[in-house]
């Protein structure tokens, strides 16, 4: 009995997650083949987002994009990625996520930052301000809760850690461990 009823819950998510994409796939900029967007994901000004095939983005994500003057996508999702649950950009300049790049839950990545420049005003009243773009590699790993800040490029095949609070690059086959950031080669790296 146990079995049967979980089937019907994995049914059923399925054809949730089939419906949602169905309705919002066509909000996007460009959407790929065999995309899929689980249900309730966020999404402000989705004509600001490419996202290319066999993209998988988790339930409760949050695409916060804002149009650019020149009319170019602010956050590009690449061929065969994968972005967990509660996954959160902040994309006003550009945020290109390459191929193949896995994203764990509670990721933050941003290329934006509030302005605090007047000390009378409060920092919700300055509004933000493009702090520079943002580009994480192809087959790049980002762990659970990990927040990439402005103008950060994560290269190919690198990881960053659970928590780490990420302010500058990391190589290509690099880790960044930590809050702040301590980036390093990984052993296995190709010479």
């Amino acid at each position: 009995m146990q079995s049967f009823l979980e089937l019907c819950a994995a049914l059923s998510r399925r054809l949730r997650t089939r419906v949602w994409t169905t309705l919002v796939r066509g909000r996007f900029r460009s959407f790929g083949a065999g995309s899929i967007v689980e249900p309730l994901c966020a999404l402000a000004h989705p004509a600001c987002v490419e996202i290319g095939a066999r993209v998988h983005i988790r339930e409760h994500a949050w695409l916060n994009c804002y149009p650019r003057q020149d009319g170019k996508p602010t956050l590009t999702i690449k061929d065969g990625t994968y972005i967990g649950r509660f996954f959160h950009a902040n994309a006003w300049g550009e945020i290109v996520i390459e191929e193949e790049v896995m994203i764990a839950d509670r990721v933050y990545i941003a290329d934006v930052d509030h302005k605090y420049k007047d000390p009378e005003a409060s920092i919700l009243s300055q509004g933000l301000e493009v702090k520079g773009p943002v580009r994480l590699k192809r087959g790049c790993w980002i762990g659970t809760g990990a927040a990439i800040l402005p103008g950060v490029t994560v290269g190919r095949n690198a990881v960053v850690g659970a928590n780490t609070v990420l302010h500058k690059d990391v190589p290509d086959y690099g880790v960044a461990l930590g809050n702040p950031a301590k980036v390093m080669l990984r052993p296995d790296a190709p010479k």
